[in-house]
């Protein structure tokens, strides 16, 4: 069986695959795989961008999970919808299930959320960005546009629901759809992504302790534009991949935006590398360029804060849906062009695979303090989801 789904991977990848260093990389260890079910009645939605599961600084793994009762119809709002935290200790073993009294209006597959995401603190606390857009345009705009900052204590106890302000002032219809969830080291959240009615304006907020925002960069000038990258630095200082459009030129360019703890701006550097997955490491940013950005094979590239290209490797990887640091190199979801094939793997920064799981539909994972890798990964009709955890083989 395994290598069957090597033989197939290579034939949708194509000549991609034919840039990986070994033909069988090897599996890693599973330590954890558990079902996340959904409250009875209800199917679980996996839609929308990533940043729905967060692991604490004792191993602690939380889940932000999205359910709803199906009309009978499916075209209809759904009979209900629950937004539920879900808190695990390292070994599996449930801490708490919390419901949120999340407020939003519901559509055919659920509460119209457009940005989800949790973040674990050091304290053990956590807290869920959510932001919904309710798209009956005859509703007033306070009611179109729902956008909400729920913190938690240790004990899964919901301690604040405080109401996130616009971006920007007097855009009709506009909402976050967010994907960047980092904590903060005076116990804050930092948030990136999009902004707008959709196309959106790249933006990036920050959140204190009472979840009220204390500053924010963007929304940018034009549209379509998003964050791509997005790092907490060990000074507290703030590092972006920025994609936004020239008002004037209507042209796209890409810059490294950074800014001081306080959220001043300290700078942007242009650059010319693509890609739509970035992660900082110590000295150099990280970019997966897909083989949809490029006439040449997949690569990941090196490039430090100014903006230069510091080096690039062959990558056997045609998508790469989602990449997180991993030590000294990157973990990431990867897919086939052609899918439906897709891994998690655990790689060096010159391109070499560490090890690779078997395919699967994944859509979030982040990293244990002891060097594992979480993900939440789903059956191929996405209505039920497992937490699975990896280890190095």
């Amino acid at each position: 069986m395994r290598l069957a789904s090597v033989f197939l991977l290579v034939l949708l990848c194509g000549s991609a695959a034919a840039h990986a260093q070994s033909p069988d990389p090897p599996a890693p260890r599973v330590t954890l795989d558990i079902a996340l079910p959904p409250p009875p009645d209800h199917r679980l939605s996996g839609l929308g961008p990533p940043g729905r599961l967060a692991v604490g600084a004792d191993g602690s793994i939380y889940v932000a999970s999205s359910s709803f009762q199906p009309s009978p119809d499916g075209i209809l709002p759904a009979r209900s919808a629950h937004i539920e935290l879900l808190a695990y200790t390292r070994e599996g073993t449930q801490k708490y299930r919390t419901l949120l009294p999340v407020q939003a209006g519901v559509g055919p597959s659920g509460f119209n959320a457009e940005s989800l995401g949790v973040v674990a603190f050091p304290s053990g606390e956590a807290a869920v960005f959510l932001s919904s857009s309710n798209t009956r345009v005859a509703l007033p705009q306070d009611d179109r546009s729902v956008t909400t900052l729920y913190r938690l204590d240790a004990n899964g106890k919901v301690q604040s629901a405080a109401s996130v302000l616009p971006a920007a002032a007097d855009v009709a219809g506009a909402f976050y759809r967010t994907r960047f969830y980092l904590p903060t080291a005076d116990n804050g959240l930092l948030v990136g992504g999009g902004y707008g009615p959709d196309p959106f304006n790249w933006w990036i907020g920050k959140f204190d302790t009472a979840g009220q925002r204390t500053w924010q960069a963007g929304p940018g000038p034009a549209y379509p534009e998003d964050v791509y990258g997005l790092a907490v630095k060990p000074d507290g200082s703030v590092s972006a991949i920025i994609q936004e459009v020239g008002q004037m030129s209507g042209l796209s360019r890409w810059t490294v935006a950074r800014f001081a703890a306080d959220g001043t701006p300290q700078g942007r550097s242009p650059f010319n590398t693509l890609g739509t997955s970035f992660v900082l490491l110590p000295g150099f940013w990280v970019s997966a360029i897909d083989v949809f950005q490029t006439a040449n094979a997949p690569a990941l590239v090196r490039l430090d804060e100014q903006g230069k290209v510091l080096g690039r490797a062959p990558w056997p990887f045609d998508q790469t849906r989602r990449l997180i640091a991993d030590g000294d190199g990157v973990a990431a979801v990867v897919c086939a062009a052609a899918g439906p094939l897709c891994f998690v793997v655990c790689a060096s920064v010159d391109g070499n695979t560490r090890w690779q799981s078997p395919p699967g539909s994944f859509t979030d994972i982040a990293r244990t303090p002891d060097g594992q890798i979480v993900a939440v990964s789903w059956s191929a009709d996405m209505l039920s989801a497992n937490l699975v955890r990896f280890a190095n083989p």
